[in-house]
């Protein structure tokens, strides 16, 4: 998949999000730095190292997490669960990664998700809980099973694990009420791209996201036509407040924008 296509299937909102995150952020390293040169005898020198200090932070907690994976969890290879790995190297092909993600399958007492980051300085990968790749091999699901895969090698594709990326982020994390406003909301525009590529490369996978909803054993039980007639009908003040908080979109939000082929209400 070439970056022109990337760039068509992105969320609208997405870059103006980031970009308003970005300028925020900058000011507010600016303003942390800059502030112990104009009022020396208020704030100590160590301000300036705010910058270097969110770095080394940042390397520090992918590096903590990538160790807890080469710790704990199962490295995917080709004589590793061979199926989805092979999903994995098909996919990075078709996304024309540089490199094919280390993968890995932990186990997280019933939990069905998976997420995708980066060991800074160093390469990126995937990891699986146990109960989604689980979906494929009981009941040969694999279709669901390979969007997610997709999904989570599309926001490597779309830049989202990068250092520089998350460094041009990581103040609004920490500023409560743009947190709320911005950060979760660049959150959200970023899961719905992933959706988008997710679903160009996999076109029959729409039902993965119904397991994280109705489980591995009982989403093949779910009609599924009845639930978008249930997404289709107006969500109500709750259910947009919830969404308003979270990171990623509500899961009726996801599958409506699919289904309609369209990029996804991020407020």
């Amino acid at each position: 998949m070439l970056d022109s296509e990337i760039k068509s299937l992105r969320h609208p909102a997405e870059i103006p999000l980031f970009i308003i995150c970005l300028l925020i952020s900058v000011f507010i390293y600016v303003t942390l730095m800059a502030a112990p040169i104009l009022y020396p005898d208020l704030l100590g020198k160590e301000y300036m190292l705010i910058v270097p200090g969110t770095i080394v932070f940042l390397s520090y907690v992918s590096g903590q997490t990538y160790g807890a994976m080469r710790a704990n969890a199962i490295k995917l290879s080709e004589k590793q669960f061979p199926e989805l790995y092979e999903i994995i190297k098909r996919l990075s092909f078709e996304l024309n990664l540089k490199e094919i993600p280390d993968a890995f399958l932990i186990q997280q007492g019933g939990l069905i998700n998976a997420f995708a980051t980066r060991l800074y300085f160093r390469r990126n990968y995937v990891v699986f809980y146990a109960d989604v790749v689980e979906v494929a091999y009981r009941e040969g699901d694999f279709d669901s099973l390979e969007f997610i895969v997709a999904h989570e090698l599309a926001h490597i594709k779309a830049g989202h694990v990068t250092l520089l990326y998350n460094l041009s982020i990581f103040p609004v994390a920490f500023v409560p009420v743009l947190k709320n406003l911005l950060w979760t909301a660049l959150s959200r525009a970023r899961e719905y791209t992933a959706d988008r590529i997710a679903i160009r490369l996999v076109p029959s996978g729409k039902r993965g996201l119904i397991v994280l909803s109705a489980g591995e054993h009982l989403y093949k039980n779910v009609n599924y036509e009845e639930y978008l007639e249930t997404a289709k009908s107006p969500e109500g003040f709750w259910t947009w407040s919830t969404n308003l908080y979270s990171t990623h979109p509500t899961l009726v939000r996801r599958v409506k924008a699919l289904n309609e082929n369209q990029p996804g209400k991020i407020f």
